[in-house]
């Protein structure tokens, strides 16, 4: 069985993800829209919930897809504003460091 067809897991996902923002069935149904019996049986594994609830519950509760066992993929897009930010975010002593690495790998890429 895949962690995605898991009701069970994607529901203990919800709920500690829910009491980790410190927040009862009630008060997240009602941010939600969705009923408090609908989101009991999600989070005690009785039902899937609906891909447009799946989302506003992620979004919600600062969850990802990964959180539930799904692997993305970085695009190059991705990973150069990873880079550049951490550049950014870098002090001096990185920023030259950084800097040795790109001198090097130009040097490798010539030969």
């Amino acid at each position: 069985m895949k962690i995605y067809d898991d009701k069970k897991f994607i529901g203990n996902v919800i709920r500690k993800a829910r009491r980790g923002a410190k927040l009862s069935q009630a008060e997240l149904s009602e941010k939600l829209e969705m009923s408090e019996k609908n989101l009991g049986n999600i989070e005690n594994g009785k039902q899937f919930p609906q891909i447009n609830n799946f989302f506003r519950i992620i979004e919600e509760l600062n969850l990802s897809l990964e959180d539930f066992g799904v692997k993305t993929c970085k695009t190059s897009f991705d990973i150069r504003e990873e880079f550049l930010k951490e550049i950014y975010l870098a002090n001096q002593t990185e920023i030259e460091v950084f800097n040795n690495i790109l001198q090097s790998l130009k040097k490798l890429n010539r030969s």
